[in-house]
């Protein structure tokens, strides 16, 4: 706001509060006129004139144009001192005007400018309450028994009342007391989110802002309840007048915070490097976060112990202001966000500090550059070359001459097309123009045959003048074995990986079919045996006694079925997990598969007793080797032995043959192999067209039972 402007508004607003001073002396019902005039005209002026300060100072800020009109409606309330119906009447409507621009205010510090969604909801709500429900009330209210004898007439009466009017100011009451209580919740929302540069702007306001919005909840409680509130008006006229001030003070701290960069230049006089540089800077812009950062070269930028620094990117709560020196940027200092409405003080902050910044910075390149150069040095070479920008070699040396193409002594002299093959000495030259150009060192990777074995080399390529690097050269071959050894594991492991995965899929297909095979042959065999049955009984029972002949022979057939069907389900049970196994262990169970195996069978079995579960294993390896070999392999002889070996259980089993067996070719031998590999075991099948087939399953006996499911 131009100062012109700024008077003329000043102006106004004196003549306004001398308009409220007459109406207050010539009010035939004001009581108490001398302490009105004493409190209320100063609370508007004091809003006036702080709006009016910071709209001089801060014209791009919204608040102070907020605090202004704040102070010329709190003059509205001044219309019910008048003597008159229709300026009376508009006063008592409009005096509570004031309290919605008071909540925007809160709101909306220190920018002017409401938020979210939620602020813009609960600053409309507070306009609403400030206006519609003074006037909601006086349609009714005819003013008797709230106002004192003498008051004007009512003009907005249409009927009067009470008891509507009573309801009314309940609701606006309670409407109010809601009101007060969420901006209370969204100012401590605020706080606790703001960073501690953005506190120290919003304390004052939410202090005095905070402590008026409880005095208006209270005297409106009391308002209602008695007539003894009185003493709170009065209390919150006086905080109300601290209200504007606060504002004041938040929004022109920069200003008031002027002296300190007045210490800062004392202390920048004893700093003693970059971490003094830091605190001092954080302490006169009050931002314990603040971080100083150095730029080193074209592109790069560093803290203050050296590490590197980003720049905020845009949006964040972080911004950074750049510090120059004779027209040169020297540093940047990355501060809180909120200090970016203190343009004036950063400012005098930076300029301040720009000498000893710049001094910083040349101490940060060079332990920049002492970085290099110790990496440089901690490389450790085994060879070093000095090599002009044309790529003439200027120098060679080498630990080991067996890592170079050719004698040190040919080398110097000769071009790096020369020696190398035209691909790497192509990369090598942009290596080198481009560290003569940017002098940042550069890093290339290539692989030499020399005497008949293929080499690794790393190279890191440094500017050393103008026209020439330095070369530093590695032997890396045994790191690139090693990598290569690595990536050879991380192959095979993802290979395990996957076969596990397949496997996996495979025993859960296997469990499904033999689930479905199962469900089909108790349908198809026992059950409909077990319904005939029931069938054939339920005739017996009804030629019982009519025909006995008839029904015996109908209770023999039910007989036979129920064998054949008890029989069945002994032969399912058998497939699913043999009784013998469980009850006398793998010995006996593979004997009774001999038995029952059309082809001869000599079986060497265990001693004694292994683990149940790699029995079972042992048992089902057993069970498909001597189906194949009856099934597929026209065997004539079958020989099987279990035995404990070296901490393995081993199953071996052997056919004479046609051979030709693969666990690729079909479920069985494939799910014997997922079964075994479950355990932590290996499945061979040795199966030669011609040869016979054997097949061997190698059990840890240290297995851990699976789970169940």
């Amino acid at each position: 706001m131009k100062p012109q402007l700024a008077v003329l508004a000043w102006n106004l607003a004196l003549a306004v509060a001398a308009g409220a001073v007459l109406l207050v002396l010539r009010s035939d019902h004001a009581d108490s006129k001398a302490a009105t005039i004493a409190l209320a005209v100063p609370i508007g002026l004091a809003f006036a004139a702080s709006g009016l300060l910071a709209a001089t100072r801060r014209p791009e800020n919204r608040t102070g144009l907020l605090l202004v009109l704040t102070g010329f409606t709190w003059f509205l309330g001044a219309l019910a001192e008048a003597n008159g119906s229709v300026p009376f009447t508009l006063g008592l409507a409009l005096g509570s005007v004031t309290l919605g621009f008071l909540v925007h205010l809160l709101l909306a510090f220190p920018s002017g400018r409401l938020g979210g969604r939620l602020d813009r909801t609960i600053a409309g709500v507070a306009y609403a309450v400030a206006v519609l429900g003074p006037a909601l009330t006086l349609l009714f209210d005819d003013l008797e028994r709230s106002r004192c004898d003498g008051c004007p007439e009512n003009a907005l009466l249409i009927e009067a009342n009470q008891g509507a009017t009573q309801a009314l100011e309940g609701t606006v009451v309670g409407g109010a007391l809601l009101l007060i209580a969420a901006i209370v919740v969204q100012l401590i929302r605020r706080w606790r989110a703001a960073s501690p540069p953005l506190r120290r702007s919003l304390a004052p306001v939410l202090a005095t802002g905070t402590a008026a919005l409880t005095l208006v909840a209270a005297a409106n409680i009391v308002g209602v309840l008695s007539d003894a509130g009185e003493p709170l008006y009065w209390l919150l006229q006086g905080v109300l007048f601290t209200v504007p001030i606060s504002f004041a003070l938040g929004l022109l701290r920069s200003h008031l915070a002027r002296a300190g960069v007045g210490r800062l230049v004392v202390e920048l006089g004893h700093s003693a490097g970059p971490h003094d540089l830091r605190g001092a800077f954080s302490r006169a812009l009050g931002d314990p976060s603040l971080e100083v950062a150095y730029r080193v070269n074209e592109n790069g930028w560093v803290g203050t112990g050296g590490r590197p620094l980003e720049r905020p990117s845009k949006g964040s709560d972080r911004v950074a202001t750049f510090v120059e020196r004779d027209g040169r940027c020297v540093a940047a200092l990355i501060h809180d966000a909120s200090l970016a409405d203190e343009r004036e003080l950063v400012a005098a902050v930076s300029a301040a500090g720009a000498l000893a910044l710049e001094g910083a910075r040349s101490l940060q390149e060079l332990r920049a550059s002492e970085a290099r150069n110790r990496a440089l040095l901690d490389a450790i070479p085994d060879l070093m070359f000095r090599i002009a920008r044309d790529g003439t070699y200027l120098d060679a040396e080498a630990d080991e001459e067996e890592d170079l193409t050719a004698p040190a002594d040919q080398i110097v002299g000769s071009n790096v097309f020369d020696r190398l093959p035209r691909d790497i000495g192509e990369r090598l030259m942009r290596s080198i123009h481009r560290a003569l150009s940017d002098g940042e060192t550069k890093t290339i990777e290539y692989e030499l045959e020399l005497r008949g074995e293929p080499r690794s080399f790393e190279g890191r390529v440094v500017a050393s003048g103008e026209d020439e690097v330095l070369v530093i050269v590695r032997n890396i071959t045994e790191r690139k074995r090693k990598e290569d050894e690595l990536r050879r594991l991380y192959v095979e492991l993802e290979r395990g990986l996957g076969e596990l995965q397949a496997s996996r899929a495979r025993i859960v297909e296997a469990a499904d079919l033999e689930r479905r095979r199962l469900e089909r042959n108790l349908h198809d065999g026992a059950q409909q045996r077990l319904v005939s049955i029931s069938l054939a009984l339920r005739l017996a029972r009804g030629k019982l006694l009519s025909e006995p002949p008839e029904a015996e022979t109908l209770l023999r057939g039910a007989g036979e079925e129920l064998g054949f069907a008890l029989e069945e389900l002994r032969e399912l049970a058998r497939g699913i997990h043999p009784a013998i196994l469980t009850d006398r262990g793998l010995a006996p169970a593979l004997e009774s598969l001999a038995s029952r195996s059309p082809v001869p069978v000599d079986v060497q079995g265990p001693s004694d007793r292994l683990p149940p579960w790699i029995e079972t294993a042992a048992y089902y390896v057993v069970s498909e080797a001597l189906t194949n070999a009856a099934k597929y392999a026209e065997a004539s002889e079958v020989s099987v032995r279990v035995a404990r070996a070296n901490g393995d259980a081993l199953v071996e089993v052997r056919d004479n043959g046609v051979g030709g067996a693969s666990p690729d070719r079909g479920s069985g031998l494939r799910g014997l192999a997922d079964r075994v590999s479950a355990l932590g075991g290996r499945l061979r099948v040795e199966s030669e067209p011609g040869a016979g087939t054997f097949i061997r399953a190698e059990i840890p006996l240290a297995t851990v039972e699976p789970a169940a499911g």
